[in-house]
């Protein structure tokens, strides 16, 4: 007994220890931990006249999505007269409003504060799901390591901690109401909520939906404040931000149609990568698992239709990113930061569904080939690390 504690105390030390990381080195004195917004340069010019005061860092020329989503807490009714010139794309940007409403809320209104809570957030989020695993699953058995190792330390969910990006929170909110048991009025909130961090997470509605089926007036109250919800949210924002150009032309394409592309393409570049001679360590790394991560999806998403199954609520969950993964497009594919991100929750599901389901040689063999690839993120941490270190 006293060595399973002692295994615990040290798998948690470990898993704990890549997060601290990333804290630890984006803490700037002064600015906190406002540079894993990722400003960029040629977006300073635009920026609100609030953040424009505070002066964030500029981390490279053209910044990341947190910046727009940092921006949008300033005033998440997206009011704020240069809301449009500061976003990228109102419409797209502003039906995820649920990150920024909860930044703008703890930030009590304050821009400064704003923007540290909501550079903080993915943090809380992290720790929030860490807690919500232990309560529900036995931490002292190693099946359940291995699947809390695979979702809280995959590159989607690293990767959405660095940039403060809106994945992580969203898989929370989405999760929770089907791993704890509660109203069908507190699910259905928290899951519309889900849907108004990333849209995308109405692809695990039937989970819920599956969960809170009985009896049939339920099914339909729940279906109802899921759907309508978001549904007022982004005809506010349709009228504040009028008809958007199409983005997602090329978001979606025909079936592993931009996956071969990818996987060709990763295999011909880490190929000529080696080839150089002597690359460097996180260089090399990052070219491998941009060959390895969609292997990784391929035996994930493979998993939800060789062991198919209607009545369980993870499959229900995973089954729609299975989907979304065979039909993303070249965009998406183009680096890990994307389509990690984006197919965080059937990582998720993927890893909760074997953890039920398999047992022994079985679970083993479909946690490595399923995981294998989704550790780019952490490898890149622990490089970082080595080189701090040696």
């Amino acid at each position: 007994m006293q060595n399973r504690r002692w295994s615990t105390v040290a798998f948690l030390t470990l898993l704990v220890a890549p997060v601290l990381f990333l804290a630890w080195n984006s803490h700037e004195p002064g600015n906190g931990l406002l540079s894993m917004i990722y400003f960029g340069e040629r977006f300073e010019q635009r920026q609100l006249p609030e953040v424009q005061a505070i002066a964030p860092p500029a981390i490279s020329a053209l910044g990341y999505d947190g910046q727009f989503y940092a921006q949008m807490a300033i005033d998440p009714s997206l009011q704020h007269p240069g809301m449009r010139r500061s976003i990228d794309s109102v419409f797209w940007r502003g039906r995820r409003i649920g990150l920024s409403a909860i930044a703008y809320t703890l930030g009590l209104g304050q821009p400064r504060w704003i923007l540290q809570v909501y550079a903080l957030l993915n943090f809380a989020f992290w720790i929030g799901l860490l807690t919500l695993l232990l309560n529900r699953f036995d931490l002292h058995k190693l099946k359940t390591k291995l699947m809390v190792a695979a979702i809280l330390l995959s590159s989607g969910t690293l990767i959405s901690i660095e940039r403060a990006l809106i994945d992580l929170p969203a898989l929370f909110f989405s999760l929770l109401p089907v791993l704890c048991s509660m109203s069908w009025a507190g699910a259905a909130l928290l899951f519309a909520f889900s849907i108004l961090t990333k849209e995308t997470a109405a692809l695990s509605a039937p989970a819920v939906l599956w969960v809170y089926r009985t009896p049939y007036t339920r099914l339909l109250r729940t279906a109802l404040v899921i759907g309508l919800i978001p549904l007022c949210w982004y005809i506010y924002v349709l009228q504040i931000s009028g008809l958007p150009k199409s983005q997602t032309a090329t978001n979606l394409l025909l079936p592993f149609e931009a996956f071969i592309a990818k996987f060709g393409a990763a295999g011909l570049h880490l190929q000529a990568f080696i080839s150089t001679g002597r690359p460097r360590l996180d260089a090399l790394s990052q070219a491998l698992f941009e060959l390895l991560a969609p292997v990784s999806f391929l035996v994930q998403a493979a998993y939800f239709f060789v062991r198919y199954s209607l009545r369980d609520k993870y499959w229900l969950f995973g089954i729609g990113f299975a989907l979304l993964f065979c039909l993303l497009g070249a965009p998406i594919w183009f680096e890990q930061a994307g389509y990690t991100r984006i197919l965080l929750p059937l990582t998720a599901a993927f890893n909760l569904l074997i953890h039920q389901r398999e047992h022994h040689r079985a679970y083993l063999g479909w946690w490595i080939t399923g995981n294998l690839g989704m550790f780019g993120m952490l490898i890149y941490i622990v490089i970082q690390i080595g080189l701090l270190i040696f």
